[in-house]
């Protein structure tokens, strides 16, 4: 009965070893899955963040510009501010017009009263002299306006 014990032990083996082969199989085909969904989610990952730093650079370049360009306009008005200031008008009423906080506007006429200098136009001339004040026609020959005989 030796025999026929080994032989039933060795088919029971071979039946083992086909359910372990297969499940085996099993596990290496779904561990190749997982890793391969691991390296897709590692990929992606990597691209999403290359795409957000790339998208951040352009904008930091945009708004740099941006800043660069608004330069100018802002300096031109705060002139405003200032030119509304020689034409007699109280901080706090440029304030109201320009919609702009009284400290705001109390900063930019010191920033220019620290200038020390008056402030011109592109033409070289004074600012304030190239405001032309409501109800007043703009001066052609220096006079007030009437001409003299």
């Amino acid at each position: 009965m030796s025999g026929r014990i080994s032989a039933s032990r060795a088919s029971a083996v071979r039946a083992a070893q086909q359910a372990k082969a297969a499940r085996d199989a099993e596990r290496l085909q779904r561990e190749r899955r997982v890793e391969s969904t691991l390296a897709d989610f590692y990929e992606q990952t990597g691209r999403a963040e290359q795409l957000r730093a790339s998208a951040s650079a352009r904008a930091a370049k945009v708004l740099a510009d941006a800043e660069a360009a608004a330069k100018e306009p802002e300096q031109r008005a705060k002139l405003a501010v200032v030119r509304l200031q020689a034409l007699g008008e109280p901080r706090d009423q440029i304030a109201e017009l320009t919609g702009l906080p009284l400290a705001e506007v109390r900063a930019v006429l010191a920033e220019a009263a620290g200038d020390k200098k008056p402030p011109v136009d592109e033409g070289g001339t004074l600012a304030v002299a190239s405001v032309p004040v409501a109800g007043e026609r703009p001066e052609s020959s220096g006079g007030s306006g009437t001409t003299a005989g």
